[in-house]
């Protein structure tokens, strides 16, 4: 199978960067800190009075200051957590892509020069074209018009308005051609089902059947193949 991209390369960047702001902030805490505590037991040792009232000033400031960076340092690094879980779900789905018989796939590919990129898009063994965005989560999935749960969870922005969106932007480039939207939940645990819209959702297990869903559009290996490094060298330098 001929492959292009690095399946959950964005959101890795995103946890290596999220990872190295909450490292930043933590250490700016600990320094805050050490001044809130220096500043106050000034303040209790000193004996002029202008120089006790600018540590006290000094101290308060500090503490804000440690606070922020601290609640800040723990914000980002609970991000940068989500990511590494997100990395992983888009490894183990091309995992199953590899075994799928699939001619040709791309990882966090662009589809075009704006906007963010698709998870996966594949040309299927049948010579079909799916785009699929890739979603966390273990458990039952319901998707209730623009908003989906896994389990008790509610996944954030518009999951199967994404893998529309993608699908749509992977049809023209195709030149119009039909184009399969998929969200692939993991640890989904119900059988796949198809949306109002027309976008298939599915576990990781039962990917390969929902792919092969896909309409023909390529009448040849070679051309998916051509297909798939023309759209990776467009928009993905």
């Amino acid at each position: 199978m001929y492959e292009v991209g690095d399946a959950g390369g964005y959101v890795s960047r995103q946890k290596w960067k999220r990872r190295g702001e909450g490292t930043l902030y933590g250490a700016a805490a600990v320094v805050l800190a050490l001044v809130t505590v220096g500043s106050l037991i000034g303040a209790v040792y000193t004996g002029v009075a202008p120089l006790r009232a600018l540590a006290v000033v000094v101290a308060v400031a500090a503490a804000g200051g440690c606070w922020y960076t601290w609640a800040s340092s723990r914000r980002v690094l609970r991000q940068a957590g989500k990511a590494a879980i997100g990395a992983r779900s888009e490894r183990e789905v091309r995992t199953v892509i590899r075994r799928t018989g699939s001619i040709a796939a791309g990882y966090s590919i662009k589809l075009a020069d704006r906007g963010g990129d698709c998870d996966a898009v594949v040309f299927t063994a049948t010579g079909g074209a799916a785009a699929v965005e890739v979603k966390t989560g273990h458990g039952e999935v319901f998707v209730e018009g623009d908003t989906m749960r896994v389990g008790r969870r509610v996944l954030p922005k518009n999951p199967t308005g994404q893998a529309a969106f993608q699908a749509r932007r992977l049809s023209r480039a195709l030149g119009r051609k039909p184009v399969l939207a998929v969200v692939c939940v993991p640890g989904m645990m119900n059988r796949p089902f198809a949306t109002p819209k027309g976008v298939w959702v599915c576990s990781a297990d039962d990917l390969k059947t929902v792919l092969d869903r896909a309409p023909r559009v390529f009448d040849s290996p070679a051309e998916a193949q051509q297909t798939m490094k023309r759209l990776w060298h467009e928009n993905n330098p």
